[in-house]
């Protein structure tokens, strides 16, 4: 039998005799006592964690909240600013840049500057970003050791200096039913097998296929060690697929791509399919053009600026036009005029000549420009 504890017994008490007191004064002596006799404990509030601050001596997190407060030059409220765009980490301020930050936070010149100072001393210590100070011998021993992703066509691969490189924008245009997509397909899946590494995969025109990329997959003799259920798996793991129908919601995926590659370091590969189309067809007369351009200039310089700080790979596919006021010549050019092809850093030019198809490097700071021919299979690109 439990025995009743001493707070119990008092009430049970108190009840028994408050049945026979009809006087209220009779109450309040007892009622008193039994006051005294119940301890009241204070509950302890709870204590506010303390915040480590950065020492801006020699910053080590990649993250702008541990920096708030801590002489860095960045207020709470820039923060909040800041954080509701998108941009978070140290990578975020380097690859945004001076006057994009600037225009989001109003903040002074010397206390922008003393932020990216600290930004710019957590990359001197990452072995992710490559030192921007290397010698001549020492950038051209790094560019040899680079490992590549070949696309499976020797000839595609030999314009490209051995296959699509990190650290760089490959843009691949030319009309429908060319091979772009294709091309993507094929080095996708070298990504994934041939180097194990995780890739996104932004789908601008909703053309992608899953069956198609398993096709491409067997047929490269890979994942045959696998069940159907083991593969989709792996394929899972190691694709991230994202799909934009319009230009608001691409720019807002690449905006916050730096939030998972700073999370998962293996990914180093991101698809873009059709995204630069997706601005022709959304600014629509000459009065868009300048608007249109101002926003692709920004798109290109994160693409570009996130390449490097990451050390990725960048490869999207780029519609066509044609210039009816070209006689002579080859009236086709990619859409989105000098500010996407400066970006780039190689420029393929894909054509289909009957059942044949040809690439061009028209931009390339490894070769002159020169065509090779390469074919279409269940491969996705192969040697013709």
């Amino acid at each position: 039998m439990v025995e009743k504890s001493e707070k119990v017994k008092e009430a049970e008490r108190f009840s028994l005799l408050a049945r026979d007191i009809d006087n209220s004064e009779d109450l309040a002596p007892m009622m008193e006592d039994i006051v005294n006799k119940i301890e009241v404990q204070e509950i302890p509030k709870p204590k506010k964690e303390k915040k480590t601050k950065q020492d801006i001596n020699n910053p080590t997190s990649i993250y702008l909240k541990d920096y708030v407060g801590s002489g860095a030059g960045l207020g709470e409220l820039s923060y909040k600013k800041l954080e509701a765009v998108g941009v978070t980490t140290i990578y975020d301020i380097l690859i945004r840049g001076s006057n994009e930050v600037k225009a989001y936070t109003d903040m002074e010149d010397a206390r922008l500057h003393n932020l990216i100072q600290i930004c710019k001393k957590v990359l001197e210590n990452s072995k992710r970003t490559r030192n921007p100070k290397l010698s001549i011998s020492e950038l051209r021993k790094y560019k040899k050791n680079m490992t590549k992703i070949p696309s499976g066509c020797i000839e595609l691969d030999d314009m490209l200096g051995g296959g699509v490189e990190l650290e760089a924008l490959t843009e691949v245009y030319g009309a429908f039913a060319s091979g772009k997509t294709q091309f993507a397909y094929s080095i996708l899946v070298e990504a994934m097998f041939r180097n194990g590494w995780k890739v996104v995969w932004i789908d601008c025109e909703d053309t992608f296929d899953p069956d198609r990329l398993h096709q491409i997959i067997k047929a490269r003799g890979y994942g045959l060690d696998k069940t159907e259920d083991e593969l989709s798996d792996y394929i899972d793991s190691h694709l991230s697929y994202i799909h934009t129908p319009n230009t608001d919601m691409v720019v807002e995926e690449v905006n916050i791509l730096s939030r998972k590659l700073v999370e998962d370091e293996s990914i180093k590969l991101l698809i873009l399919d059709g995204a630069i189309g997706q601005f022709r067809e959304e600014y629509l007369g000459r009065g868009t053009l300048a608007s249109r351009q101002q926003n692709l200039a920004k798109f290109i310089g994160i693409l570009k600026n996130s390449a490097y700080f990451f050390n990725i790979a960048v490869l999207f596919t780029n519609q066509v036009g044609t210039d009816p006021a070209k006689m002579y010549g080859d009236p086709t050019y990619a859409v989105g005029g000098n500010i996407v092809g400066h970006g780039s850093t190689y420029r393929l030019y894909f054509q289909k000549r009957g059942k044949k198809r040809f690439a061009t490097a028209i931009d390339s700071p490894k070769q002159a420009v020169f065509d090779v021919e390469f074919a279409l299979n269940e491969k996705g690109v192969d040697n013709p």
